[in-house]
């Protein structure tokens, strides 16, 4: 039976110190003891203080190595960055606060082969001091009946217990009950996690403790943490689980949807459906709000709300929060909801009604502004409709430019907005303004009534006479006649396109002006009308009777030519060269009587005009009987003249 009175571990203590070596280094001195006796698989726990020259106090990072004598390798240091030998890492550990003169150290499971001298050094920056002097002899003995047994190990106490919380700062310690054989053992730290990967992660370790400071986090929520203690290569560990609370965190689901979510944003399309789920994480477990109270399908969960959107509109394109909250704080997230939709409610600048018209007027720019309720926003295009084709536009966002109207730009016009969801079109009807132009006069076909040239108008007297003036102009022109006068004034005759007079006298024969005006501007064309004078009927008459004896004298000097070249060629040759050679000497002088027919009652018994002159009636009637004589010898002509005077 193991006795607790019965000391396994035997020390042996030289009483003596070495104390020669400050004459060499004051101020550098080591108390521990020089020799030491362990048994092979205990363990031994070996006091030691060190000292240094008041003039060169230790910093915060020096370091302290314990190493073997016969061989370079470091058995024990203070801190992870020396090299360890891979024989005692884990049995041989350095247990004192360098930084406060402790050179403390311990040997586990103790081996034939760390029996030897053992000196102590320390490393400061660039200084260091190895104090060869003071060195430390261990011997290890044979003793296998002494081996530990564990079910001989206490367990490691773990405190303090109790929940952690998230982002709090938390210390654990580590608490190594000694063993029966005086064995401390050293104490390790271990779980599912990697320790040395927790936020602020510390290691502190002491004689029979080690201490362990870290910032916890939702992640470490329910993951075990162990102690494990050895003892001369025999090993007790104990175990607990970290009870972490938190704040909430949020993380959004979309389901049920034709569309994309990406960076808390979802499209989706109009008519669609979709279900919004906010999970929400915390400890202990959060309220939270999603749309209640707020005219929205919600599906409560523990730790769950599903938004349920059905049959999604244009009004359901908002941003909607869930927001969970818990004793450790409060968080939000939100999605943004975008519906989209084919094009609709077309719309044309100054356009208010469906099928609306626009007036521009020629020669200035014409403009016209097309839009459309859409997303994603529709492309636009313009076109002018014909019966049986539609003809494309250059147009640019929707806009229509015309920089100089003419009459050829006016027409139906067709506005078209297109999304990959659709398309919608608006109609306009362009009427383009222009002053009145291109006049013409129409007349009637009526007797005596006639055009030329399209500039005057010869009727006769007595006569009717008809004119029309047409004119091109929009809107339609308002026209009106006006006559000038002999003095130079203007009157108006008409105010319509018609001029229609039934019975035309001298006084109507002048120049006339068709005007014609609109609200674009005005022109206007002249057309002279020439008023020809009827014959009266005495003078008809009259010269009926001039023309007939005219005509009769005529006849008469043909006959009289004619038979005299019939009587020339019937005659003997001889008679002819007589008659040649003693031309006849008088001619036969032919008179055209003309007598004046009796007047008819009907005509105008009104004398002539006594101022008029005496010669005004005398016709002049001219014979020619040059044809007559021989070609051998002509005789000059001579003009016969008949005098009629009119009674």
């Amino acid at each position: 039976m193991w006795q607790p009175h019965v000391f396994v571990v035997l020390f042996f203590l030289l009483s003596l110190y070495g104390k020669g070596a400050d004459c060499q280094h004051p101020g550098y001195t080591l108390n521990a003891h020089r020799l030491v006796w362990v048994e092979s698989g205990l363990c031994v726990e070996i006091p030691c203080k060190f000292t240094v020259p008041a003039n060169r106090p230790l910093s915060t990072s020096v370091t302290g190595i314990w190493r073997k004598t016969d061989t370079p390798d470091i058995v024990a240091a203070s801190t992870e960055a020396s090299k360890v030998s891979e024989g005692t890492k884990g049995r041989f550990t350095l247990t004192g606060k360098v930084q406060e003169g402790d050179c403390s150290f311990s040997i586990s499971n103790a081996q034939p082969a760390d029996q030897g001298e053992y000196e102590f050094r320390i490393e400061d920056g660039s200084d260091g001091y190895s104090y060869s002097q003071y060195r430390l002899s261990v011997s290890v003995t044979d003793s296998p009946s002494n081996k530990i047994k564990v079910s001989d190990l206490p367990e490691p106490t773990i405190s303090p217990g109790g929940e952690l919380i998230a982002g709090k700062p938390i210390t654990l310690t580590c608490t190594a009950h000694p063993a029966p054989q005086g064995c401390k053992g050293n104490i390790t730290w271990g779980g599912r996690i990697k320790m040395t990967k927790l936020y602020n992660y510390k290691q502190e370790d002491q004689a029979g403790k080690s201490i362990i400071s870290f910032t916890p986090s939702q992640r470490e929520h329910n993951s075990p943490l162990t102690c494990t203690v050895t003892y001369s290569g025999v090993s007790t560990n104990s175990s607990i689980t970290l009870k972490v609370q938190y704040s909430p965190s949020i993380k959004i689901r979309v389901s049920g949807y034709n569309g994309t979510y990406e960076n808390k944003s979802l499209t989706i399309t109009e008519g669609d459906s979709v279900n919004i789920s906010c999970y929400v994480k915390s400890r202990p477990m959060a309220d939270i709000s999603c749309g209640e109270g707020q005219g929205y399908n919600v599906i409560k969960a523990p730790r769950e709300r599903v938004l349920v959107l059905q049959n999604v509109s244009v009004a359901d394109g908002v941003t909607y929060t869930c927001l969970a909250r818990n004793t450790h704080g409060s968080v939000s997230e939100t999605v943004s909801v975008t519906v989209e939709y084919a094009p609709r409610s077309s719309f044309i600048s100054n356009c208010t009604s469906e099928g609306c018209r626009v007036e521009a007027i020629e020669g200035t720019s014409l403009s016209l502004l097309c839009s459309a309720e859409s997303n994603p926003p529709a492309n636009l295009s313009w076109a002018k409709t014909g019966q049986n084709s539609t003809d494309p536009l250059n147009s640019s966002s929707g806009r229509l430019d015309v920089s100089h109207v003419t009459t050829d730009n006016g027409g139906d016009y067709m506005c078209r907005a297109r999304n990959k969801h659709g398309n919608s079109t608006v109609s306009i009807t362009v009427v383009i303004l222009y002053a009145p132009r291109g006049l013409t006069f129409n007349y009637c076909a009526v007797n005596g009534c006639f055009v030329e040239g399209n500039s005057s108008v010869k009727v006769q007297e007595g006569n009717s006479l008809y004119l029309r003036c047409d004119a091109d102009g929009n809107p339609v022109a308002n026209v009106s006649w006006v006559k000038q006068m002999q003095n130079g004034t203007i009157t108006q005759i008409s105010l319509t396109a018609q001029l229609n007079v039934t019975n035309v006298t001298a006084e109507h024969g002048g120049n006339y002006m068709c005007q014609t005006i609109n609200r674009i501007g005005n022109t206007s064309k002249s057309i002279s009308v020439v008023v020809i004078k009827t014959l009266t009927k005495d003078k008809i008459h009259l010269e009926g009777f001039m023309f007939g004896g005219i005509f009769v004298l005529l006849l008469a000097a043909i006959t009289a030519v004619l038979v005299m070249r019939y009587k020339k060629k019937r005659r003997p040759p001889e008679e002819v060269e007589g008659s040649q050679r003693s031309p006849p000497n008088n001619y036969e002088v032919v008179y055209a009587n003309i007598k004046r027919k009796t007047r008819e009652p009907n005509m105008d018994p009104s004398p002539p005009n006594e101022g008029e002159s005496p010669d005004k009636d005398l016709q002049y009637v001219t014979l020619d009987f040059s044809k007559l004589k021989p070609k051998s010898s002509p005789e000059p002509q001579e003009t016969l003249y008949t005098e009629v005077k009119r009674k």
